[in-house]
């Protein structure tokens, strides 16, 4: 999430530059806030990130040109580290808080994998059954 809401700024910033255009204060105001509630409900989307640029663009009034097809070209390439990051920092959160918190999850409550394939083939089995 925070790759992305870094992401969004870095972007809508490029976009104006190479358009000739300066942002205001409130622009990068707005930049900011809407590019923080937008990558919290976009993390688990592939290139969604696009689309909530375009967003993004319109809410400051920054048209989107040419430029916006050299951010497409490349978006795909920095989407999947911005992905690995993002999993692995949530990853180590969710260690740090384990080791804080000492809470772990049930023994009683993990499957060993056996059993796990075999709940798996009894649910397909179940719903293949014609009848």
């Amino acid at each position: 999430m925070t790759r992305t809401a870094i992401y969004f700024p870095i972007v809508i910033v490029f976009l104006a530059q190479t358009q000739g255009t300066t942002l205001s204060a409130t622009q990068y105001v707005i930049v900011v806030l809407l590019s923080t509630l937008a990558s919290i409900g976009v993390t688990p989307i592939p290139s969604a990130s696009l689309v909530l640029m375009v967003m993004i663009c319109n809410s400051i009034n920054l048209p989107v040109t040419g430029m916006y097809a050299v951010v497409v070209a490349i978006d795909w390439f920095v989407d999947r580290f911005r992905t690995a990051l993002n999993v692995s920092g949530d990853m180590y959160a969710a260690g740090i808080l384990a080791k804080l918190t000492g809470i772990v999850d049930d023994p009683e409550d993990q499957m060993d994998p056996d059993m796990a394939a075999r709940h798996a083939q009894e649910m397909y089995e179940r719903e293949t059954r014609v009848g």
